[in-house]
Order: structure tokens, then C-alpha cells, then sequence
């Protein structure tokens, strides 16, 4: 699976070659142990790990884009690991070796009490329910609002009943996974034909045309001021904006108050807030909503927030880093702008939510 993911990397990166040649900001990021690009991609199948591109995929690496691991791995809190035994992370689809039970995104061994749900498992069932034809399992640690699973591989909870899932046309699988080349999981929650203009963004947050890039979860043209950065950061004749990961125009204002010139959007300066430094870079990587966390952001010494999404595990880092922001950022009596979502949209603070889009927790306003 690593590999298709280079490979279709590698393609998206040369049919752009034509417009990227001056930009400076897209030439000179994301080579493996380099910095990552400004919309946190590196080339050549890396992953961006605390600001620099290494090796995914494999056993013990960090996950590739979109939470893509080699053959046989699935992605764990971020770091790829073996995959299907008893114990360990459930493969692609929920499915598990020799019959096993998927429970709670754990192998659960064919002979096995299921933890939870109760029944012995078998042929991915928990006895009367979890496989496809059966009905849900309980499961009070289940994801969802309604607490039910199902525990086969393929196997997707609607209406109460499991049926098969990650193929064209059919529900998404846990995870918001897609079996199938080609398709992926839709806003409402079912496989698609993806990465055209307006469909959902394949494995790894590609798109299969030029002048397209994976914007909150769907295919869209890309590069222009406003838009998404196109793979690898290239916005022409522009920046593109580490805060939010869109284009700006030279000599128009990015999020940090600094101004683009030069392809590049320069870092705060001394009286700006964080004192000259950038914002620490937080884990994004999720499998689902649940995994999702999002926290408040200060960017301007007028007191502009921006609502930005994280993986849970990083809530206690963003706490800490945001305190010690906002004491370097000087009061200069301006009115602050509205609070503004990681999609581009701006909303009050309290109707901002943050959900799992193709493998990043993203915020978003009504």
C-alpha cells in the first residue's frame, strides 16, 4: 500500500513540476530527514513527524499520510504496528486473522470471550451478533451514540443489523475505511469513487488530477489565494499558510500576522505573539472523531482565535503550549476578528466541532 501511495505522490508532484519551478517554498521542503512543506507533506512518501519528514509504513515508523501503513501494519496512535493477531490492532476493514473477533479496535482470538460484549467468538462473530446478517453488538466502549459494533471483518453496524461494508456504494467500514481501490469514505458516511473535483479524497489525502489537493476531505482546485496549498506546499506565486494550510497571495496578510512576500509567510517577529518562535507543531493523526480533540488558539494581539484539531493524546501539550503563547502576546488595544475554523469558515466558539476528515482532525464551523 506504501508503495501505490509514492507512486501516486510521485505522479500529483510531476504533473505540477510545470508551475512550481519558481517557487522556492515548494522546492526546498520534504525530502526525508529534511523540514516538512508548509502544509505539513513531505515528498517521496514521508511523513511529517514533529516538523521533519521521515519514513512511514513500516513496523514501528510513524504512520504515512491518511494513517497508511505497509501491508500487514494498521496505524496505532501514529505509529504503524503489526496487524490481525490476538492483541494487536485490527487490520483494514476491522478484519483479524483466523476467525478472530474485532473488538474495540483489538483482535479478540477465535475461542475467545469476547471483552465486553460477552458471547465466544468465532468466524469474527461474538456468538449471536458482529457478523454480517446478525445483528450489532452492545458494547458500552463502542464509538457512536449508540454504543453497537460489529466485530467481523467487512462487517459495518446500520440500522441495528451488520452488513457488509468498504466497497462502492456500501457503509464505510470503522474508521471511516474503505476496502476497495479507488473509493472512499463520503460525508454520509458511505464508500465513494474518489479523488475528482468534488469527491472524497483518496488513501493518503490524494486526489488523482492536477491542480487538485485533498481540502477537508474533498478534491478541490487548488494553488489560487483562498484555496488549499496544491502537494507540497506550492501556491504558485504565493504562500502557503502553515496555520491553515491555505494560499496566500504575495503581500496579503498570513494567519500569524506576518506578511507573505517571497512564497514564503514569515514567522512572528519580536512583539508579535510567541516572541519570534512558531506554535508548536501538534499530532493530527486520528482514525476516527473519537480520537479528536480541538482547543482555541490566540494569533493576533487583538485577541483573534483560531480553533484548531488535534489528536486527544496531545490535549495536555496544547494546554501548556497556548499558556505560555498568550503570555508573549502584547495587549495593542485592537478589536479581535472573529473565531475562525480550520475549513475557512468563522462561527462562535461554542458551535465549533472537530471530526476525523481523511486521517486529520480538522475544526469546523457550521
Amino acid at each position: 500500500m506504501r508503495a501505490v501511495l509514492v507512486a501516486a505522490l510521485a505522479l500529483s508532484l510531476g504533473a505540477l513540476s510545470g508551475c512550481t519551478s519558481h517557487n522556492n517554498a515548494f522546492n526546498n521542503c520534504g525530502s526525508l530527514g529534511g523540514a516538512c512543506c508548509a502544509d505539513r507533506t513531505c515528498k517521496g512518501g514521508g511523513s511529517c513527524v514533529g516538523g521533519t519528514c521521515q519514513a512511514c509504513g513500516g513496523p514501528g515508523q510513524a504512520c504515512c499520510a491518511g494513517q497508511l501503513c505497509d501491508t500487514g501494519d494498521s496505524c496505532n496512535n501514529g505509529i504503524c504496528a503489526q496487524c490481525g493477531g490476538a492483541g494487536q490492532p485490527c487490520c483494514a476493514g476491522n478484519s483479524c486473522a483466523s476467525g478472530g473477533c474485532c473488538v474495540e479496535r483489538i483482535c479478540t482470538a477465535s475461542g475467545s470471550a469476547c471483552p465486553n460484549i460477552g458471547g465466544t467468538c468465532g468466524s469474527g462473530s461474538c456468538g449471536a451478533c458482529g457478523a454480517v446478517g446478525q445483528a450489532c453488538c452492545n458494547d458500552p466502549n463502542a464509538g457512536g451514540n449508540n454504543r453497537t459494533t460489529c466485530t467481523a471483518g467487512g462487517a459495518a453496524c446500520s440500522a441495528n443489523s451488520c452488513v457488509d461494508c468498504g466497497n462502492a456504494g456500501q457503509p464505510c467500514c470503522a474508521g471511516r475505511s474503505c476496502t476497495s481501490d479507488g473509493v472512499a469514505c463520503g460525508d454520509n458516511n458511505i464508500c465513494a469513487v474518489c479523488g475528482g473535483a468534488g469527491q472524497p479524497c483518496c488513501a493518503g489525502a490524494s486526489c488523482n488530477a492536477s491542480g487538485l489537493a485533498c481540502n477537508d476531505g474533498t478534491c478541490a482546485t487548488c494553488g489560487a489565494p483562498g484555496e488549499a496549498c496544491c502537494n507540497g506546499a506550492d501556491c504558485g506565486s504565493g504562500c502557503c499558510d502553515p496555520s491553515d494550510r491555505k494560499c496566500v497571495a504575495n503581500g496579503s496578510a498570513c494567519e500569524a500576522g506576518t506578511t507573505c512576500a517571497s512564497n514564503t509567510c514569515p514567522p512572528p517577529t519580536s512583539g508579535m505573539c510567541g516572541g519570534g518562535q512558531p506554535f508548536p507543531t501538534l499530532d493530527k493523526g486520528c482514525t476516527d472523531s473519537t480520537n479528536c480533540s480541538d482547543g482555541f488558539h490566540q494569533v493576533d494581539c487583538c485577541g483573534t482565535l483560531v480553533a484548531v484539531g488535534f489528536n486527544h493524546a496531545q490535549r495536555d501539550t496544547f494546554n501548556a503550549a497556548e499558556q505560555t503563547w498568550e503570555l508573549t502576546c502584547p495587549a495593542c488595544g485592537c478589536a479581535a476578528q472573529p473565531t475562525k475554523a480550520e475549513d475557512g469558515k468563522t462561527c462562535a466558539m461554542n458551535v465549533v466541532t472537530v471530526t476525523c476528515d481523511t486521517g486529520m482532525c480538522t475544526t469546523h464551523c457550521p
